[in-house]
This record gives structure tokens, sequence and C-alpha cells, in this order.
């Protein structure tokens, strides 16, 4: 369900944003949501919060070759502590 919201915008901008959804041929809502989904996603991924951040996306994993791990794993000193 939709919600309305009351703000303040540049005249400028509202203007420009309406030409652009003018050529798109979509309503100025539209526009405003899609711009409002991108800024956020965008926040995410410099902060690295949400599966956007590298660790969260892999799980904790990292690619490693297997001759690599298994190399690691022959060393007597992995298994001391």
């Amino acid at each position: 369900m939709r919600q309305k919201i009351g703000t303040a915008i540049n005249p400028r901008l509202l203007y420009r944003a309406r030409l652009f959804a003018n050529q798109k041929q979509k309503h100025l809502n539209e526009i405003i949501e899609e711009a409002l989904e991108q800024y956020l996603a965008q926040s995410k991924k410099k902060t690295g919060e949400g599966l956007l951040s590298v660790v969260r996306s892999t799980k904790g994993s990292l690619p490693v070759p297997a001759d690599l791990v298994k190399k690691v794993l022959e060393e007597e000193a992995f298994f001391e502590i």
C-alpha cells in the first residue's frame, strides 16, 4: 500500500524530474521511487551494510585454490594451538 508524503523540493529539480518522467512516459512518483531506491542501494554499498558487502555476500568464505588448501592442511603447525 502506498503512503503519501509531503516534502519541499528545489523547483528546478522538480521541473527536471517532471521532464524526465514525461520523456520516459512514467509517472513522477515512479521516477522519485526509482531514484530513492538507487540512492539507498548505493548508500548500502558504500557503508558495507546488507548483502552488498563482500563478507555477507560470500558468507565469510573466500575462493582459494584446492592445492593451497591441501598444502595448508598438510602443514604440521596447522593442528597446533
